[in-house]
């Protein structure tokens, strides 16, 4: 009995034993139920005389990214450069943009209404479309913060890459020459032939974008350049009035399109119109894409990813990507 009441024989109890204590054993248990493999030095623990217990409040110590020291990459950013990389293989004449729309379900005509709560790339897009419009409200919105960027950019303090303004009013005429679609191109003020391309699209990617008002589709075609047709022998098939905005910084062109289509008798037909011409009514639609103004830039370090040198390919999609983005978050 008196050995029961003695309490230098009681047995501890687990709540008595030191903090630090408690974390080296359980740390020792640990090391023994989960060993670790041969190849790797089984961890050597401090015993409690000589473990030190940092006192500095968090917030004046540096974190680690993570356990292992390095920033993993985001997901997104990875399916982004996978397909650039792959579609910009072997390519010459590239046309790479970022979009800015909505993605539209076939059935219903309303947008996608997908069970995910952040930005997701489409691994099956059949039973979609994209469309590359936006409300007019938008898109004065955009160009009142592109015009702010321009504004700050120019600034005499600022360290950053300037952005500069170009104001532009074009007209696409679209003729169908023996099977092949060509678009010529001309200033709408001189008449003057600016381009006269036939486009291949190469591939899509849609990014549907669940907390913003507007979705992402990047897009690749390859152009060649051609002769004009002769505009005498052929009617064009579509007629387009581009009024466009261009903000231009580093690789990156933000165009910020109106685009007229007035009536035309070729086309989808107008079942509301009374007797002949049974045409399609104009249509203006409001566009902001975001074009790679130099794509020779990023073919050149795709090149450098094939051979394993040094290269910048992912910091360039990276950047591709948060300036889309950046866009839709802002997308009112």
């Amino acid at each position: 009995m008196a050995d029961e009441c003695n309490p230098l024989r009681k047995r501890q109890r687990s709540e008595d034993t030191p903090e630090f204590q408690r974390r080296v054993s359980a740390a020792s248990l640990s090391a023994i139920v989960n060993p670790e493999p041969s190849f790797i030095p089984s961890p050597q623990f401090q015993s409690q005389n000589t473990l030190h217990i940092d006192t500095k409040p968090l917030s004046l110590l540096r974190m680690e990214q993570n356990v292992f020291g390095s920033r993993p990459a985001e997901d997104i950013v990875r399916v982004v450069a996978d397909f650039m990389y792959t579609h910009l293989k072997d390519r010459t004449n590239i046309e790479i943009e970022g979009k800015l729309g909505r993605l539209v379900d076939k059935r219903t005509g309303l947008r996608v209404n997908l069970p995910v709560r952040c930005e997701t790339v489409l691994a099956d897009d059949k039973g979609t479309r994209f469309e590359s419009n936006m409300t007019l409200q938008q898109h004065a919105m955009f160009n009142k913060l592109l015009n702010q960027r321009v504004d700050e950019t120019q600034r005499a303090d600022f360290r950053g890459s300037r952005i500069e303004y170009k104001h532009t009013k074009e007209i696409d005429h679209f003729y169908l020459v023996n099977g092949t679609r060509l678009r010529v191109t001309t200033d709408k003020e001189s008449g003057q032939v600016l381009a006269v391309i036939t486009k291949t699209r190469i591939a899509d990617l849609n990014i549907f974008s669940p907390r913003t008002k507007l979705d992402i589709r990047i897009t690749i075609n390859e152009e060649q350049t051609l002769e004009r047709p002769d505009v005498d022998a052929h009617k064009p098939i579509l007629v387009r009035h581009k009024d466009r905005l261009s903000y231009k910084q580093d690789l990156w062109s933000f165009d910020l399109t109106q685009v007229v289509s007035p009536e035309h008798e070729t086309g989808p037909v107008n079942p509301y119109a009374t007797g002949p011409p049974r045409t399609t009514p104009a249509v203006t639609t409001h566009e902001l894409e975001l074009e790679v103004a130099h794509p020779d830039v990023w073919l050149a370090e795709r090149a450098k990813v094939a051979i394993n040198k040094p290269n910048n390919f992912h910091e360039i999609t990276h950047t591709f990507l948060g300036n889309l983005r950046a866009l839709a978050k802002r997308a009112i």
